[in-house]
């Protein structure tokens, strides 16, 4: 006769049904879709409880989520909810516990237990020694470059050469080479006793593979709960499918309309083919959304109802009836950065706290106009997960170019260009400052370099650098100016140091856009010197917008949101237009940015493209939206 379990836990009164039938049911592999807003964290840390009620020692509990911030606060909501920390239960992320599994195991597959992780930076810098034959070889890939593609090879279980061939088509002439450097960098590891953070994951699947140890891990941990399962890439897959070989009690949580991050590697397929992986795989639901009042969540299911590659489900608001969203039609991008940032100024002055507002983006270029006018109406705002867009490196490189022509001697605007070249070092650069600084005037400057005791290479990068100042001081647009700079030097600078560099091309073509709002080059860059002075006193330092591109605002919300720059050709990104897989993606992007949104949702898109010699339009993702869904207005 089995003994009745007295539970410390009313699980029925404290879950909703849904998260209630989850927390009791699920034994054997199973699928929680779990859409926003839903509280998918309280059944990740009520399931924990729940197996702890029953007797199941902590020891035997595998907790995989996506930063080790979110597995702590688990743990300790665990703690507070069972009065006692569940000590040896296993929590973190994939790489925190391939790591603890290494030391203890790592012997079996040719890892020392004393090993090094190298960081993101050592990794690239070892990459660096072992390719540096290959640097003057033109287009090739930079350090940071070939370590994303090495990861992605690795991420995704795939052959170097097909990775390169489908995701880095660009490179695909340097395959060879790339073979070597990856040979030569997994040698040089070895031969430090070091891995990377790759490797965490590479040689625990290992592990998972050898006959002895892959039973006695996957008998080790009775139950494994994955956290974001929808973010995981193939080489995560595998090893969950090889941890649960023994026990087969997987419950992965995760969302199929929030899969966002296939440029990382992560993969859909892992949540879409569960029930295929797992043939007796039980899926449920989580609909009822705590978050967003029915009208966003009206339009968030019909924006997502037109994917076809998904599980289909309705999020169902438990809020009271609130507001349509807005649509709102403006005639360029700057007048669209005046809507938002004088809505912002109303809002703030009806009593709306700063850090209740987000705006949200496809890409960060879009941001520029919107930073400029925030700035002027002294609103607070930060930049989620990056700088300002003054602030990045590519545009104060840019900038630094026009102000040599405005003040020819701004030493730090000499030397910022100057030390972007190779064969240009700090004292090359300080000996050919000492000369501009002697110099009256460019034609003096050129005649004193030829004779000056300095390489052959720094006279000749000099003596270019001279050719393109003086040709951009016959543009009369500042635009043109730019573009030649791309187009001369900076362009292949660019892609040379930064594996982002078409992300930073697109922030240029930004500044382009704004620099056609002035008359001349010296209002031009008053208005950029003044953006960092704008951040000065105001009354809502510490609590700011927020303003973010909608991959980096994932797992958050606001009280208000805008998205802005919904526009065709920005949003959906041109690149996914003729790829279902990627439009998809895109459509899902629009959603989570959607799903953001608590009470107040603004989306706006505008109808003249500086970036482009052309009008816009609205997005694909608008035009699909029934219109009794939204109201419209139309600013400038």
């Amino acid at each position: 006769m089995s003994t009745k379990i007295i539970y410390k836990i009313d699980f029925e009164k404290e879950l909703n049904y849904q998260q209630y039938k989850i927390v009791k049911e699920a034994e054997k592999p199973c699928l929680v879709l779990a859409g926003p807003g839903s509280g998918k964290t309280k059944v990740l840390v009520y399931r924990v409880c729940y197996l702890l009620e029953n007797g199941v020692p902590p020891s035997s509990i595998l907790l995989l989520t996506f930063t080790n911030k979110a597995a702590k606060e688990m743990i300790e909501r665990v703690k507070r909810i069972l009065g006692y920390y569940p000590k040896n239960l296993w929590a973190g992320t994939f790489h925190h516990i391939g790591n603890l599994l290494l030391r203890i195991y790592g012997k079996n597959v040719g890892i020392s237990p004393n090993f090094t992780i190298l960081d993101e930076e050592d990794s690239i810098q070892l990459i660096k020694e072992v390719s540096n034959r290959f640097s003057e070889i033109d287009e090739f890939p930079p350090p940071a470059k070939l370590k994303e593609i090495i990861s992605f090879s690795i991420n995704k279980c795939e052959e170097l050469k097909d990775v390169i061939n489908t995701d880095f088509p660009e490179y695909s002439c340097f395959i060879p080479h790339i073979e070597k450097i990856y040979s030569e960098y997994q040698k040089k590891k070895r031969k430090l006793n070091a891995v990377d953070y790759d490797d965490l994951l590479y040689y625990w699947l290992k592990l998972t593979k050898s006959q002895d140890i892959g039973t006695k891990l996957s008998s080790r941990f009775k139950y494994i709960l994955v956290d974001e399962y929808h973010d995981t890439n193939k080489l995560q897959g595998l090893i969950i499918y090889q941890m649960s070989k023994v026990h087969r009690n997987i419950l992965a949580v995760g969302d199929d309309a929030q899969s966002i991050y296939s440029f990382r590697g992560a993969t859909i397929d892992n949540i879409l083919e569960f029930p295929k992986i797992y043939p007796d795989a039980k899926i449920f639901y989580l609909t009822i959304n705590y978050r967003s009042t029915p009208e966003i969540l009206n339009l968030a299911n019909h924006i997502i109802s037109h994917n076809r590659m998904q599980y289909p489900k309705e999020l169902v608001s438990v809020r009271k009836t609130g507001v349509k969203p807005v649509i709102v039609k403006c005639q360029d991008s700057k007048d669209e950065a005046l809507f938002v940032a004088q809505r912002i100024f109303q809002l703030l002055n009806s009593g709306i706290e700063p850090s209740e507002i987000g705006v949200l983006f496809r890409s960060r270029y879009q941001a520029a106009d919107l930073e400029i006018e925030l700035n002027k109406l002294k609103i607070p705002y930060i930049v989620r997960g990056g700088l300002r867009f003054f602030e990045q490196a590519h545009i104060k490189d840019i900038i630094s170019y026009f102000r040599i022509i405005e003040n020819p001697n701004d030493e730090l605007s000499w030397k910022r260009v100057l030390l972007l070249h190779d064969g240009i070092g700090k004292v090359t650069a300080e000996k050919i400052w000492k000369i501009v600084s002697e110099s009256k005037d460019f034609s003096e400057l050129k005649e004193k370099v030829k004779g000056e005791r300095i390489t052959k290479k720094a006279k000749d990068v000099f003596l270019n650098l001279m050719k393109i100042i003086e040709k951009i001081k016959d543009f009369s647009e500042i635009s043109e100016g730019i573009s030649h700079i791309v187009d001369c030097e900076y362009g292949k600078i660019l892609k040379k140091k930064y594996s982002d560099y078409q992300e930073r091309l697109e922030d240029i073509e930004s500044l382009k856009n704004i620099s056609k709002n002035y008359k001349n080059l010296r209002d031009f860059l008053s208005e950029v010197s003044l953006q960092e002075h704008f951040k000065g006193e105001n009354p809502y330092l510490n609590q700011p917008v927020v303003l973010s591109t909608i991959h980096q605002a994932k797992g958050l919300e606001w009280r208000i949101v805008f998205i802005i720059g919904v526009c065709h050709n920005h949003f959906p990104h041109p690149s996914s237009l003729y790829d279902i897989a990627a439009l998809e993606e895109e459509r899902r992007i629009f959603y989570v940015g959607v799903t953001r949104a608590k009470e107040d949702l603004y989306i706006t898109y505008y109808l003249r493209d500086y970036q482009r010699p052309s009008f816009s339009r609205k997005s694909l993702f608008i035009e699909e939206i029934p219109p009794s869904l939204y109201e419209e207005w139309v600013f400038g």
